[in-house]
């Protein structure tokens, strides 16, 4: 089973959000790809975050009729060993999480690709699980076309 790894701040929201509708797809469509999605902030105390998982994210899974496999754990930490097991890593906005990629894993910094997907003081939970959807579907597609689905 190949593995995606989706990047945010504090793995509660967008991260949260990918990692669910991207199992979803995958399954679906039968792909060898599974998700999980780690924060990069070092403490997520800081983030202000309340609960496993963002309300913004569940209205929208259940908007969408997806199963929220994994909404009763909470945000997990970014370690080396995540990175390590996964065989591609997105950060959902360069713009905020490069700077944290090059201060906790700068040697990765060639790994990750980057979405540009605001969090709510950039954009509406609207507009930003969108954006995600579709770029997580043009992921979703380019794998599709690649040998290693």
């Amino acid at each position: 089973m190949n593995r995606i790894l989706f990047l945010c701040t504090g793995n509660y929201y967008r991260s949260r959000f990918a990692e669910e509708y991207f199992n979803h797809q995958a399954d679906r469509l039968a792909l060898s790809w599974e998700a999980d999605s780690r924060a990069l902030a070092r403490d997520l105390v800081v983030t202000g975050n309340q609960g496993p998982i963002s309300a913004f994210a569940v209205t929208e899974l259940q908007r969408r009729a997806i199963p929220i496999r994994g909404g009763t754990r909470h945000p997990i930490v970014a370690l080396p060993a995540d990175f390590e097991a996964a065989h591609r890593i997105i950060a959902v906005s360069r713009r905020e999480h490069e700077p944290m990629l090059r201060a906790h894993f700068p040697a990765l910094l060639e790994r990750i690709r980057y979405f540009e997907i605001g969090d709510l003081d950039v954009e509406t939970p609207a507009t930003a699980i969108a954006r995600l959807t579709q770029a997580i579907d043009l992921e979703i597609a380019a794998l599709r076309t690649r040998h290693d689905v």
